[in-house]
């Protein structure tokens, strides 16, 4: 969901992402935070003019980097804790990089580290609301962490059957 005020940007990041045209990835785990949402230190920070977020930070064992176009990123916008954290649309830019990470799993998966120097995000690429995003990602986590017990399980069928 990219919330209520970002029918336009929706309408284009969905449009380019399912004709194939872009790549997307979701980038939420870090260096020193893991999966621990809640203590991110990715931040964002907003220009005096209010109209960009400037983002600085890294993260880690993010699956497509090195191929994506878009970033759906945690960051931090307000104090400490799960209250803090918001989501937001990045599109690689000046001061975006990845990095490749080799792992035994698949190379094809482009894992990546990503660094964010003074990247400028416009405001509008909010998704959803400013320090809300905590609820976002972990309504995702469940999502997925579904999506793989229901593979593990079915990996292990033929096993069980012999």
């Amino acid at each position: 969901n990219f919330g209520d005020n970002n029918a336009e940007l929706q309408k284009r990041v969905v449009t380019e992402v399912l004709n194939g045209d872009k790549r997307i990835c979701l980038a939420i785990s870090e260096p020193f935070a893991g999966s621990d949402v809640a203590n991110i230190r990715t931040t964002a920070e907003k220009t005096p003019d209010g109209k960009y977020y400037i983002v600085n930070g890294a993260k880690k064992w993010i699956t497509n980097a090195t191929f994506s176009d878009y970033f759906v990123t945690a960051v931090r916008t307000g104090g400490k804790g799960m209250g803090g954290i918001s989501l937001l649309l990045i599109e690689r830019s000046e001061g975006l990089e990845t990095k490749k990470i080799h792992t035994a799993y698949s190379p094809a998966a482009g894992t990546g580290y990503v660094t964010f120097e003074n990247v400028k995000v416009p405001v509008e690429n909010l998704l959803g609301k400013e320090n809300r995003g905590f609820q976002c990602v972990m309504y995702n986590f469940n999502h997925e962490r579904w999506l793989i017990v229901v593979g593990v399980l079915r990996g292990t069928r033929p096993c069980v059957g012999e």
